[in-house]
């Protein structure tokens, strides 16, 4: 089983490479998705990993995920747990490879699911994106707070590259959680994204559901944390690399100075010990490890 397993999870990274470099109107995208996500099933299905594969309802639709235990948990014993956000242009099920392995270390749950604009939400429904993403993150927890397993009142969030978009734009408005990661800032998706890296803005598009750039324009200048991040209430921390190629510091300098709360914290990574690229690529053992600890404490 465990062999199987590395050569399905393997797999799931292959195909999911080949699925990216398909522009989203290829005929073959979704066929190479359906692939890659049985990969990445069939992988976990035949292994010792603690998981559930389940739906969270929202707005009429039901969007796919997993929630993930960790190793050895008592039956009966209610359990703090992490919703993790994906980005742009990342499948939520390669969160697993980047954190998800730590939380449950570390005796956290943890909940992927196929947000608007990601994954199979977009490939197969059809959902686009949307600057309101605390609607899809508060229907996430709504559905937590309906297991007998998870201990509603020991809720976390974190999101990765414009997950940390999404992550903080849900923390001004869903108040249930009681730590939020931000692993790579982003204030304004127009500016931090659309403007300063062109190279994504065909993907960009494809989510948003935009038919040309100006449409792509009209519909990213709402994704915006200004005037927003006063109605936090959270615990945040800020994880971003000092030489991020695809999003400005400057994001997240801008992040945490209008943040009004008391504890929040901004790790920038330089060159120097690692980490200083876009989402800390080159130092993930030691950012990931990191953010877990701060995670596991607020939810301790």
């Amino acid at each position: 089983a465990t062999s199987s397993t590395g050569c399905y999870l393997r797999a799931f990274t292959y195909f999911r490479s080949a699925e990216l470099m398909l522009p989203p109107a290829h005929p073959r995208k979704a066929e190479l998705y359906q692939q890659t996500i049985t990969c990445f099933r069939t992988g976990l299905t035949s292994s010792s990993i603690p998981h559930e594969f389940v739906t969270v309802p929202w707005e009429g639709h039901s969007l796919s995920g997993t929630l993930f235990t960790p190793q050895g948990s008592e039956p009966g014993r209610r359990l703090p747990c992490v919703i993790f956000l994906s980005g742009a242009d990342a499948l939520p099920e390669q969160n697993y490879f980047r954190g998800v392995q730590w939380l449950t270390a570390r005796g956290l749950a943890c909940l992927i699911f196929n947000g608007p604009g990601q994954g199979g939400s977009i490939r197969l429904l059809n959902l686009p994106t949307l600057a309101e993403y605390e609607r899809p993150v508060s229907a996430a927890t709504d559905y937590l707070l309906t297991r007998d397993d998870i201990d509603g009142d020991r809720l976390g969030l974190m999101g990765v590259s414009m997950g940390g978009y999404y992550a903080m734009r849900a923390a001004a408005f869903e108040h249930r959680f009681r730590g939020i990661v931000v692993w790579g800032a982003m204030y304004s998706i127009y500016e931090d994204l659309w403007v300063h890296y062109p190279p994504l803005r065909p993907q960009l598009r494809w989510i948003t559901g935009a038919k040309d750039d100006n449409e792509a324009t009209a519909k990213l200048r709402n994704f915006s944390l200004d005037g927003l991040l006063e109605k936090v209430d959270t615990p945040v921390l800020i994880t971003h690399g000092a030489e991020d190629e695809m999003v400005p510091l400057s994001a997240a300098q801008r992040c945490y100075e209008e943040l009004r709360i008391d504890e929040k914290t901004l790790r920038i990574y330089t060159a120097g010990e690692g980490g200083e690229r876009h989402i800390n690529i080159d130092n993930w053992s030691q950012v990931v490890s990191y953010m877990v600890d701060w995670l596991a404490d607020r939810l301790a």
